[in-house]
């Protein structure tokens, strides 16, 4: 079967050393042989983003912000016809999030090609949108969605949020890595538990569990990440004693979890992240059950990842943001072998399941050719 030519316009670009939508995007389009892809980037810096950029390092984000949300920089229409000509994409593919998909929705009606749209986050929610803006980008959001053949959800709190559209498709991220979830565990003291993520948003929680989980005799917990988002000093002071870890690559991450008996995973409590919390789906815990490791969920009632641990008790869920009541947990968890192995085991039925690779990668190939099936059909 010929192979499906995959044009991605989009803010979010397949990134194999990325995070969230860059690897989703990698692991689809750049490891998989079915399809055969092709990537519009900037060909040099625009001077407008220069002109942003300047604004932010001048210290003024809020007004940087605001000419982002009036005058999107987006790739020229030159550039894009001169692609589209040579490639002859079947498919144009978009990550609705940041200013891209407006231009790739274009493409799309121009070309009369269908448009295939990730919606993994809210992006009108976003810090990088001022409020005074929030309506406009959400409109923009919408009419992404719309003009979708396809628009692939992360979670059914998305497809909720955007209104159960038929075009939507719920499919979770593909994992960073498989067949790795029959690993032999020691449950012995202390619990060593990973926390390996997104350190920026998740930042303050990630150093107040640290805080809580400080001296326990029953529980150790070590965070892996980027450039976290931590009060001063406190970097060098969780590094020194080794519960700072540092960046952990996508393809290092089996061998660097060998060890470890948990992991954590976070979701805000904050008010305004509400919406964010209740679309957007934790790509960590996905590859946490890929490794059978026991989830333990650190998040609100209405976030997407407790709402998915409480069908059928897959996870352990701490729903109360004091942090002490996390160490009290987890401390009652590192007593109790015989529910740690039974969450490994939900964590393995998770892996071979809900986040199975192959399926993922099936039904993203599917979702491709229905598009591209029923834009033959309109023409």
């Amino acid at each position: 079967m010929d192979r499906i030519k995959v044009l991605v316009v989009s803010s979010v670009a397949p990134n194999a050393r990325g995070s969230g939508g860059e690897l989703v995007l990698h692991r689809h389009l750049k490891s998989n042989p079915r399809i055969e892809s092709e990537i519009v980037s900037w060909q040099r810096f625009p001077f407008r983003l220069k002109v942003i950029g300047k604004l932010r390092e001048l210290g003024f984000p809020s007004l940087s912000r605001s000419m982002e949300c009036l005058f999107p920089v987006l790739p020229s229409n030159k550039m894009i016809d001169a692609l589209v000509h040579s490639f002859r994409p079947d498919v144009i593919v978009t990550v609705a999030h940041g200013w891209w998909h407006i231009q790739a929705r274009r493409v799309a009606e121009k070309f009369e090609l269908p448009l295939v749209s990730f919606f993994q986050d809210w992006w009108p929610d976003f810090p990088d949108v001022p409020l005074a803006f929030r309506s406009r980008v959400e409109c923009q959001f919408q009419r992404t969605r719309a003009d979708s053949a396809v628009a692939i959800c992360v979670s059914d709190g998305m497809r909720r949020q955007l209104g159960e559209p038929e075009n939507a498709l719920v499919l979770h991220d593909a994992p960073s890595l498989t067949g790795c979830g029959d690993m032999t565990r020691d449950f012995k003291l202390p619990l060593r538990i990973a926390y390996f993520g997104n350190l920026s948003e998740y930042g303050p929680l990630a150093e107040r569990a640290l805080r809580a989980l400080k001296g326990s005799e029953r529980v150790r917990l070590e965070v892996f990440g980027a450039s976290p988002r931590w009060t001063r000093g406190t970097e060098d002071e969780f590094r020194s004693s080794g519960l700072y870890r540092g960046f952990i690559a996508p393809n290092e991450l089996a061998e660097s979890l060998q060890t470890f008996q948990a992991a954590l995973v976070v979701m805000s409590f904050a008010p305004p992240h509400r919406r964010r919390m209740t679309t957007s789906f934790p790509s960590k815990l996905i590859d946490a059950t890929q490794l059978g490791l026991p989830v333990v969920v650190w998040g609100p009632e209405y976030c997407t990842a407790v709402k998915w641990a409480r069908k059928g008790d897959r996870a352990l869920c701490v729903i109360d943001p004091n942090p002490l009541a996390l160490r009290e947990t987890l401390e009652e968890l590192a007593s109790s072998p015989s529910e740690l192995r039974r969450l490994a085991k939900s964590a393995s039925d998770a892996a071979a399941a809900d986040f199975n690779y192959e399926r993922i990668q099936l039904q993203f190939i599917d979702a491709l050719r229905r598009a591209k099936a029923h834009a033959e059909g309109k023409s």
